[in-house]
Protein backbone atom coordinates (compact mmCIF):
# COMPACT_ATOMS: atom_id res chain seq x y z
CA UNK A 1 0.00 0.00 0.00
CA UNK A 2 2.68 1.90 0.63
CA UNK A 3 4.51 2.02 -2.63
CA UNK A 4 0.93 2.52 -4.14
CA UNK A 5 0.49 6.04 -2.43
CA UNK A 6 4.39 6.79 -3.12
CA UNK A 7 3.66 6.15 -6.74
CA UNK A 8 0.18 8.02 -6.84
CA UNK A 9 2.23 10.92 -5.21
CA UNK A 10 5.06 10.70 -7.64
CA UNK A 11 2.86 11.12 -10.44
CA UNK A 12 0.10 13.85 -9.05
CA UNK A 13 3.19 15.98 -8.18
CA UNK A 14 4.00 15.32 -11.89
CA UNK A 15 0.49 16.23 -13.46
CA UNK A 16 0.45 19.36 -10.69
CA UNK A 17 3.48 19.99 -12.42
CA UNK A 18 2.93 20.18 -15.91
CA UNK A 19 -0.72 21.39 -16.04
CA UNK A 20 0.54 24.46 -13.19
CA UNK A 21 3.36 24.87 -15.60
CA UNK A 22 0.81 25.14 -18.72
CA UNK A 23 -1.79 27.43 -16.77
CA UNK A 24 1.22 30.08 -15.71
CA UNK A 25 2.59 29.75 -18.93
CA UNK A 26 -0.46 30.99 -20.47
CA UNK A 27 -0.94 33.81 -17.88
CA UNK A 28 2.55 34.92 -18.71
CA UNK A 29 1.50 35.19 -22.34
CA UNK A 30 4.57 33.03 -23.27
CA UNK A 31 4.22 31.94 -26.59
CA UNK A 32 1.24 34.11 -27.30
CA UNK A 33 2.41 34.97 -30.81
CA UNK A 34 0.84 31.02 -31.61
CA UNK A 35 -2.91 32.15 -32.24
CA UNK A 36 -4.34 28.82 -32.18
CA UNK A 37 -5.17 28.04 -28.78
CA UNK A 38 -4.82 24.01 -29.27
CA UNK A 39 -1.19 24.33 -30.92
CA UNK A 40 -0.14 26.87 -28.04
CA UNK A 41 -1.50 24.36 -25.27
CA UNK A 42 0.50 21.32 -27.15
CA UNK A 43 3.73 23.51 -27.31
CA UNK A 44 2.98 24.84 -23.81
CA UNK A 45 2.78 20.80 -22.40
CA UNK A 46 5.69 19.94 -24.14
CA UNK A 47 7.62 22.93 -22.58
CA UNK A 48 5.53 21.77 -19.33
CA UNK A 49 6.85 18.24 -19.61
CA UNK A 50 10.71 19.18 -20.10
CA UNK A 51 10.64 21.22 -16.54
CA UNK A 52 8.47 18.17 -14.95
CA UNK A 53 11.32 16.30 -15.96
CA UNK A 54 13.86 18.30 -15.11
CA UNK A 55 12.20 18.59 -11.23
CA UNK A 56 11.73 15.00 -11.11
CA UNK A 57 15.25 14.19 -11.69
CA UNK A 58 16.45 16.17 -9.17
CA UNK A 59 13.75 15.16 -6.54
CA UNK A 60 15.37 11.70 -7.47
CA UNK A 61 18.52 12.56 -5.45
CA UNK A 62 16.09 12.60 -2.42
CA UNK A 63 14.40 9.87 -2.79
CA UNK A 64 16.98 7.60 -4.58
CA UNK A 65 14.19 4.22 -5.17
CA UNK A 66 13.24 6.57 -8.46
CA UNK A 67 14.59 6.01 -11.38
CA UNK A 68 14.71 7.52 -14.53
CA UNK A 69 12.32 5.90 -16.17
CA UNK A 70 9.66 6.71 -13.49
CA UNK A 71 10.16 10.24 -14.46
CA UNK A 72 9.76 9.55 -17.90
CA UNK A 73 6.44 7.55 -17.20
CA UNK A 74 5.27 10.53 -14.73
CA UNK A 75 5.65 12.76 -17.35
CA UNK A 76 4.08 11.39 -20.16
CA UNK A 77 1.10 10.28 -17.86
CA UNK A 78 0.79 13.89 -16.87
CA UNK A 79 1.25 15.18 -20.55
CA UNK A 80 -1.77 12.76 -21.73
CA UNK A 81 -3.87 14.65 -18.74
CA UNK A 82 -2.56 18.08 -20.02
CA UNK A 83 -3.62 17.46 -23.42
CA UNK A 84 -7.04 15.90 -22.21
CA UNK A 85 -7.71 19.18 -20.27
CA UNK A 86 -6.51 21.05 -22.79
CA UNK A 87 -8.83 19.40 -25.29
CA UNK A 88 -12.02 19.30 -22.89
CA UNK A 89 -11.98 22.74 -21.05
CA UNK A 90 -10.29 26.18 -22.71
CA UNK A 91 -10.12 24.63 -26.22
CA UNK A 92 -14.27 23.33 -26.27
CA UNK A 93 -14.90 27.14 -24.49
CA UNK A 94 -13.03 29.02 -27.32
CA UNK A 95 -14.81 26.99 -30.15
CA UNK A 96 -18.32 26.29 -28.92
CA UNK A 97 -21.54 27.30 -30.32
CA UNK A 98 -23.00 25.95 -26.97
CA UNK A 99 -21.06 27.88 -24.28
CA UNK A 100 -21.69 31.05 -26.88
CA UNK A 101 -25.22 30.37 -26.43
CA UNK A 102 -25.15 29.68 -22.94
CA UNK A 103 -23.21 32.68 -21.82
CA UNK A 104 -25.78 35.05 -23.88
CA UNK A 105 -28.70 33.50 -22.00
CA UNK A 106 -27.01 34.14 -18.90
CA UNK A 107 -26.81 38.04 -19.29
CA UNK A 108 -30.83 37.71 -19.12
CA UNK A 109 -31.29 34.89 -16.97
CA UNK A 110 -35.17 36.28 -16.90
CA UNK A 111 -35.72 35.84 -20.04
CA UNK A 112 -36.97 32.51 -22.35
CA UNK A 113 -35.08 32.56 -25.87
CA UNK A 114 -36.81 31.78 -28.44
CA UNK A 115 -34.82 29.00 -30.91
CA UNK A 116 -35.80 31.91 -33.71
CA UNK A 117 -34.11 34.70 -31.34
CA UNK A 118 -30.83 32.82 -30.76
CA UNK A 119 -30.09 31.84 -34.37
CA UNK A 120 -30.18 35.74 -35.16
CA UNK A 121 -28.12 36.58 -32.33
CA UNK A 122 -25.79 33.51 -33.66
CA UNK A 123 -25.16 34.65 -36.71
CA UNK A 124 -25.25 38.88 -35.98
CA UNK A 125 -22.49 38.03 -33.01
CA UNK A 126 -20.84 34.78 -33.20
CA UNK A 127 -20.59 34.84 -37.14
CA UNK A 128 -20.60 38.72 -38.21
CA UNK A 129 -19.37 40.47 -35.71
CA UNK A 130 -16.78 38.10 -34.30
CA UNK A 131 -15.37 37.11 -37.26
CA UNK A 132 -15.65 33.37 -36.75
CA UNK A 133 -15.48 32.11 -39.97
CA UNK A 134 -12.77 34.12 -41.08
CA UNK A 135 -11.32 33.07 -37.80
CA UNK A 136 -11.56 29.38 -39.01
CA UNK A 137 -10.33 29.69 -42.58
CA UNK A 138 -7.13 32.00 -40.88
CA UNK A 139 -6.86 28.78 -38.69
CA UNK A 140 -7.13 26.05 -41.87
CA UNK A 141 -5.15 28.05 -43.43
CA UNK A 142 -2.22 28.18 -40.50
CA UNK A 143 -3.06 24.25 -40.43
CA UNK A 144 -2.30 23.77 -44.00
CA UNK A 145 -5.89 22.56 -44.49
CA UNK A 146 -6.87 25.28 -46.51
CA UNK A 147 -5.35 27.47 -49.13
CA UNK A 148 -6.19 30.96 -50.06
CA UNK A 149 -6.44 31.55 -53.75
CA UNK A 150 -7.51 34.51 -55.82
CA UNK A 151 -10.94 33.79 -55.65
CA UNK A 152 -11.16 32.28 -51.99
CA UNK A 153 -9.92 29.32 -50.30
CA UNK A 154 -9.61 25.91 -51.33
CA UNK A 155 -8.98 22.78 -49.52
CA UNK A 156 -5.67 20.72 -49.94
CA UNK A 157 -4.80 17.35 -50.18
CA UNK A 158 -3.84 17.52 -46.28
CA UNK A 159 -7.05 19.17 -45.72
CA UNK A 160 -9.04 16.27 -47.62
CA UNK A 161 -6.75 13.87 -45.52
CA UNK A 162 -7.87 15.43 -43.14
CA UNK A 163 -11.99 14.89 -43.51
CA UNK A 164 -11.49 11.06 -44.31
CA UNK A 165 -10.30 10.65 -41.46
CA UNK A 166 -12.62 12.78 -39.33
CA UNK A 167 -15.34 10.87 -40.86
CA UNK A 168 -13.66 7.35 -39.93
CA UNK A 169 -13.53 8.76 -36.61
CA UNK A 170 -17.32 9.69 -36.65
CA UNK A 171 -18.18 6.27 -37.55
CA UNK A 172 -15.89 4.97 -34.68
CA UNK A 173 -17.52 6.85 -32.46
CA UNK A 174 -20.57 7.64 -33.62
CA UNK A 175 -20.98 11.10 -33.64
CA UNK A 176 -23.84 13.30 -35.29
CA UNK A 177 -22.30 12.67 -39.00
CA UNK A 178 -23.99 16.06 -40.54
CA UNK A 179 -21.23 17.44 -39.52
CA UNK A 180 -18.74 15.22 -41.67
CA UNK A 181 -20.86 14.88 -44.92
CA UNK A 182 -21.19 17.83 -46.79
CA UNK A 183 -24.46 20.03 -46.77
CA UNK A 184 -26.66 19.94 -50.45
CA UNK A 185 -25.55 22.99 -52.17
CA UNK A 186 -27.22 25.23 -55.00
CA UNK A 187 -25.19 23.35 -57.39
CA UNK A 188 -26.14 19.96 -55.90
CA UNK A 189 -29.45 20.68 -56.29
CA UNK A 190 -29.67 22.00 -59.87
CA UNK A 191 -27.77 18.87 -60.68
CA UNK A 192 -30.36 16.13 -59.38
CA UNK A 193 -32.77 18.85 -60.71
CA UNK A 194 -32.00 17.79 -64.36
CA UNK A 195 -33.39 14.91 -65.89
Amino acid sequence: MKAFLAAGAWFTAAVVLVVGSVVALSWAGFLGQISILFYRGLVLTAVGEVLCFAVLLIARRRWPAWHVRDAVSACAFAGGVAICLLIVLPVTIDRSISVFMLTQMAAQPDHAFTPAELRTLFVDVYVERYGQIERRLDEQAVSRNVAQTANGFRITPQGLAFVRFARLLSVIFQTDRRFVTPAATRVDARRSAVP
